[in-house]
């Protein structure tokens, strides 16, 4: 039986009548994720999305698919005015949150140190400047972040973001200007890792912009030491396998990284994530001792 909310677009994907059988990956607010079956036997993944998670089918065909990423492929997006629904590839059935084998999240460390040199290689040469500056988020734009969390219900006048507020400025001026622009993935969890035969694929893309910062390697760390008792030094070297970065310039890289993710996340929880999200709300403590541990670094 078709899904409720995916059952409206029927008459516009002949392909849905086509499905013998429904197996639910993934059931939340915004997102339903299923891996279905076909007649003649082939399996596809279907996502609907609603509100601003519908935005991944775009990012599919305006960032990640014009880079040249490693990415599922896609056969079909249909937008409404609300949500979209995306068939695409059934690219793998084990990610690295069902195997959190160390070896997984060093190669996943190695597929983003070479996502991000495409991504920095092909974005002026693939890109349209309208697109660049649609999806780019500036250093103003996390200040202004940071500004809205000080003035916001939860965080008002916070003492930790109120000393942030001394460093950032400072440190986001250098990135900027050091630090070539690449493609966030801003979600880059075992949950979003698919394990393959020749490597790691990055899938939902629904959450990504353009900007210098490391964060995804910041989340990849803290989750692969939580995971897999990997360290910090692990995942680095891992990640300059790829890449020619001096290790402390990295390191660096990795630390103003956490800052930004930390900062974005945190405006989205206190400006509605928290409603869409039921529970997500006791997530706040804990990234707010991760911003005192990245601050105090500085």
């Amino acid at each position: 039986m078709i899904p409720a909310k995916i059952s409206a677009y029927c008459s516009k994907m002949p392909l849905l009548n086509e499905v013998t059988e429904w197996s639910p990956l993934r059931k939340w607010a915004l997102s339903e994720v299923y891996r279905v079956q076909l007649l003649q036997g082939e399996t596809r993944i279907i996502k609907w999305s609603g509100n601003e998670m519908a935005r991944e089918a775009t990012i599919y065909e305006e960032l990640v698919h014009p880079l040249e990423l490693k990415a599922p492929q896609i056969f079909e997006i249909i937008h409404m005015k609300d949500s979209a629904v995306i068939i695409m590839e059934d690219a793998g059935k084990r990610d690295l949150e069902q195997q959190i084998e160390p070896e997984y999240f060093l190669e996943a460390a190695r597929e983003l140190a070479r996502l991000r040199v495409k991504a920095t290689v092909n974005l002026e040469r693939l890109l349209s400047r309208k697109t660049i500056e649609k999806y780019s988020v500036s250093k103003d734009d996390f200040l202004q972040m940071l500004d809205d969390l000080l003035k916001s219900d939860k965080l008002a006048g916070n003492r930790l973001l109120l000393d942030v507020k001394g460093v950032l400025p400072q440190q986001l001026e250098m990135l900027y200007h050091k630090v070539p622009t690449s493609l966030i993935h801003a979600d880059y969890h075992a949950k979003n890792l698919l394990i393959q035969d020749n490597g790691i694929m990055p899938i939902d893309w629904s959450h990504a912009y353009l900007s210098p910062h490391l964060g995804d390697l910041y989340c990849l760390i803290k989750e692969a030491h939580h995971c897999s008792n990997l360290s910090r030094e692990d995942l680095l070297s891992a990640f300059l396998e790829v890449t020619d970065i001096n290790i402390d310039h990295l390191n660096w890289q990795v630390h103003i990284g956490g800052l930004c993710w930390l900062i974005k996340t945190l405006r989205w929880l206190v400006y509605g994530g928290t409603e869409t999200i039921p529970g997500s709300e006791a997530w706040i403590p804990d990234l707010m001792k991760d911003l005192e541990n990245i601050y105090q670094q500085f």
